[in-house]
């Protein structure tokens, strides 16, 4: 916020609506400033307005860069050129934002006559808490069931950044031989856990029903191995 602040305080002083009639040079140093700040801010605001950012980088017709390059001046060389522009927020009337209320209101009594339970949400977690947790998008190579178990499957995952080990309790609900070549989710920075004799290395991510019916988290497949879900 304050790098975008800062960036409206360079436009308003220098004016370059006003400064086009007599300094054409000069409006182009004051544009290409900005365009600097503004790729600065599609990385800062990632973490926080990920679509947002996504956006600007469109505008401003650049691949996404990494938080690493935030504080350069030259993300846009020379010649760059640059998108056409548009609203980045759209304004929220009262009337949608009333459709949207009595359409939870309607959903949570359509849960109750159907007889769905919700799981309550989990205590709250600080962000730098949620920042520890290292999630990649993967892909299951192998797969097999552990022998003299009901639930648990072994499988090989390629991570991205190795292939590693994980014990699942899918069984029940998948076979091994559907599982490979299936883009998934990996918790990758979970402590290993030795289960039936195996050192699980990490978490495949799933959802739950509430009558325990699993569900991979799959990433789009266009996804890379290792690409890290924020």
């Amino acid at each position: 916020m304050n790098l975008a602040r800062l960036g409206n305080k360079y436009l308003a002083d220098t004016e370059p609506w006003k400064l086009i009639k007599t300094d054409k040079e000069r409006v182009g140093t004051i544009l290409h400033v900005s365009l600097q700040l503004t790729a600065n801010l599609a990385i800062l605001c990632f973490p926080f307005l990920p679509f947002t950012s996504e956006k600007l980088f469109g505008f401003l017709n650049l691949e996404p860069l990494k938080w690493n390059e935030a504080g350069r001046s030259d993300l846009l060389q020379k010649g760059h050129q640059i998108n056409e522009a548009g609203l980045l927020f759209s304004k929220v009337e009262d009337k949608e934002i009333e459709h949207q209320l009595n359409k939870l209101i309607q959903n949570r009594k359509d849960n109750e006559m159907a007889g769905i339970e919700v799981m309550e949400a989990k205590d709250e977690i600080s962000f730098e808490e949620f920042g520890k947790t290292d999630i990649r998008v993967s892909t299951i190579l192998e797969a097999e069931k552990v022998p003299k178990t009901k639930k648990l499957i072994k499988m090989k995952v390629n991570t991205g950044i190795d292939t590693r080990t994980i014990v699942s309790g899918i069984a029940e609900y998948f076979s091994p031989e559907e599982l490979p070549g299936k883009k998934v989710c990996v918790l990758v920075n979970l402590a290993p856990r030795r289960i039936k004799g195996i050192d699980s290395q990490g978490m495949v991510l799933l959802s739950e029903n509430a009558d325990g019916t699993l569900y991979f988290v799959e990433p789009s497949k266009e996804a890379e191995n290792g690409a890290p879900v924020n």
